[in-house]
């Protein structure tokens, strides 16, 4: 096994399935496509394209499997990878020989503001809504925040997306400190209290 870091975005690991070919066979790049890591789930939809080692075009979009075969001569290929919602990269590869290789997308963080609706309710998520509950906290640059729930138990948040942490108290029930949430959209969000003993 071989591994190749081109950024911090983008990891390949070749797996060696067949001897190397001759500059004049085409070699056949098996490429999976993953979400945030080469853990992440795979990637359907992602548009690959760039040039082989002679400089003709491969293109091809990942299927629902996240995987695309690009096929061409051996040697220095180009690659970039584009599905919307995703940063984009690009790479050099070195590619030798037919193999399986792995890389993974980010998604675009925008810098603009989004907002959560926090749901927060008594006993479960199904329990009935819970007013006067504080919501502290600090959105993913920083900047903290401060409320509480409305009679209907919501509180709106906005901030920078990203990574948010969140505590929620209020008297008489259990708190709930240091709650990680990955805010990259506005979106309606839920937690609920536990009763104190």
């Amino acid at each position: 096994m071989r591994m190749l870091r081109i950024s911090a975005a983008l990891l390949l690991i070749g797996c060696y399935v067949a001897s190397a070919a001759s500059a004049q066979d085409q070699i056949a790049l098996s490429v999976y496509v993953h979400e945030g890591s080469l853990n992440g789930t795979v990637l359907s939809g992602v548009q690959v394209s760039g040039q082989d080692a002679r400089g003709s075009s491969i293109d091809a979009t990942s299927d629902e499997n996240g995987m695309v075969v690009l096929k061409g001569l051996p040697g220095t290929w180009k690659m970039a990878f584009k599905k919307d919602g995703y940063e984009p990269i690009e790479l050099t590869y070195d590619a030798t020989q037919t193999e399986e290789v792995a890389a993974y997308l980010e998604k675009t963080v925008s810098s603009s503001p989004i907002s959560l609706t926090l749901y927060v309710y008594e006993g479960s998520m199904n329990g009935t809504a819970l007013s006067g509950v504080k919501v502290t906290g600090k959105d993913a640059a920083g900047t903290g925040f401060s409320t509480k729930t409305d009679s209907s138990g919501i509180a709106i948040l906005t901030g920078t997306p990203g990574s948010w942490e969140m505590t929620l108290t209020k008297d008489g029930y259990s708190p709930v400190i240091g709650l990680d949430f990955d805010a990259t959209v506005s979106e309606d969000v839920g937690a609920y209290l536990q009763k104190a003993a």
